[in-house]
């Protein structure tokens, strides 16, 4: 069975400027055809038609930095040391379809516990459960009581990172996560110190290479960024460049950001983390919320410069933690616009260029034929005004109709 879909207007991940009059025809779930200007499309036999007449059809997004088993309350690190496996699996149940009624059709899964998110995602997979694709890193690597040590996936050599690589790929992973800083929601760890040297995350990468896997590093601190992008990870995570002598300080490093932008490291400035912060009272913020808060304009410059160096963002929430829901993948899209990304490639960000950095451009982020029919119509036109991508009307992934008008249209 085909079906047919006709949008008013189609952004389709790849030109600047959105087409009209579109008609996107699906097979098996997949793009087969692909017509715009009103051109009719070659169609034999029943076919299903949705009319999306007064609508815009663009590709499902990505969300590259996500919590699964994380509760995105208050207590989320209590939560995640409370809970036991079985519990994180029917929490990361929940919150992966919160993000897929927000329009996101694949979220890249930055550190779970244990195999919760592979089990997660294999049942998403095989139909069981709706949900959004999900590309799993397993737990964390981080240093002996690192950064998310509890998610139990701690590490300190070179040998060792090895090791742990290959139990991963071993286990399924999609991507290796690794923690090259600490990190503020785990008490005790430096955000100013790497956790590892340049040469230590080196034999991860090369590792990953080996294994056909991407790798992931959360880094605050200008030092930890630094070691990731020597050793050439395939996105840095955050990049709040926190000082090595400061953890209130920002220092950015202009010649790390080139390497960036010549090498083609994505970073992922996880804009929705500080306009979470931004909205919490003055009397409910720790010391370390002030700190995040009163660094935020310099970090916000050091960002604007990493885009005018041509380093190309993706976007991630860190949904999961603190204060951020599973839904907050517009609000880090309007973020982007606000640094000074265009609404077009803020919406690219989402799409072709996360898929790109996910290595799946072959399979999603754009609507092309041969490409899965992972597709949002919203209501409005979010090259002109971005608070459209609130406004969900449907989701289709692989072609199946998930969500219709902020629900699920199936259990």
């Amino acid at each position: 069975m085909l079906t047919v879909i006709r949008a008013g207007r189609l952004i389709d991940g790849v030109a600047n400027t959105p087409a009209d009059d579109a008609t996107v025809v699906v097979e098996n779930g997949l793009i087969r055809e692909v017509a715009v200007d009103g051109r009719g499309v070659a169609l034999t036999g029943d076919a299903d038609e949705v009319d999306a007449s007064g609508y815009t059809l663009l590709p499902g997004l990505i969300d590259c930095h996500v919590h699964l088993v994380f509760s995105a309350a208050e207590t989320a690190l209590q939560d995640i040391l409370g809970e036991d496996d079985q519990r994180l699996l029917v929490r990361a149940v929940h919150n992966a379809q919160i993000a897929l009624r927000a329009g996101v059709t694949t979220v890249r899964d930055c550190g779970g516990r244990g195999a919760v998110t592979l089990a997660l995602r294999d049942g998403i997979a095989a139909g069981i459960v709706p949900g959004p694709r999900i590309l799993a890193a397993g737990p964390a690597i981080t240093i002996t009581g690192g950064h998310c040590y509890f998610l139990n996936g701690e590490a300190d050599t070179a040998e060792d990172l090895r090791r742990m690589a290959r139990g991963l790929a071993k286990q399924g992973v999609d991507f290796f996560k690794v923690m090259s800083t600490g990190g503020r929601m785990t008490p005790g760890t430096n955000v100013t110190a790497a956790q590892y040297s340049a040469e230590e995350l080196g034999a991860l990468t090369t590792e990953a290479g080996r294994l056909s896997r991407t790798v992931a590093a959360h880094g605050h601190g200008a030092a930890g960024i630094r070691n990731a992008v020597a050793a050439r990870v395939t996105t840095v995570e955050h990049c709040t460049w926190v000082s090595e002598d400061d953890s209130g300080e920002v220092a950015y490093e202009p010649h790390v950001a080139a390497q960036m932008a010549r090498q083609g490291t994505f970073f992922t400035p996880t804009l929705s983390t500080r306009a979470a912060v931004e909205m919490l009272p003055e009397d409910e913020l720790t010391p370390s919320r002030k700190e995040t808060r009163r660094m935020a304009p310099a970090v916000a410059e050091a960002h604007r410069a990493m885009l005018e160096a041509g380093v190309e963002p993706i976007t991630g929430t860190d949904a999961g933690v603190a204060n951020v829901p599973m839904d907050s993948i517009p609000v880090e899209i309007e973020a982007l616009h606000r640094l000074g990304v265009e609404p077009i490639a803020a919406l690219r960000a989402a799409t072709q260029t996360a898929a790109r950095a996910c290595n799946r451009a072959d399979e999603i982020g754009t609507i092309e034929p041969g490409k899965r029919a992972d597709l949002l119509v919203l209501d409005g036109d979010p090259t002109r005004d971005l608070a459209a991508v609130r406004r969900v009307r449907w989701v289709f992934r692989e072609g199946r109709l998930e969500v219709e008008d902020g629900r699920l249209a199936r259990s």
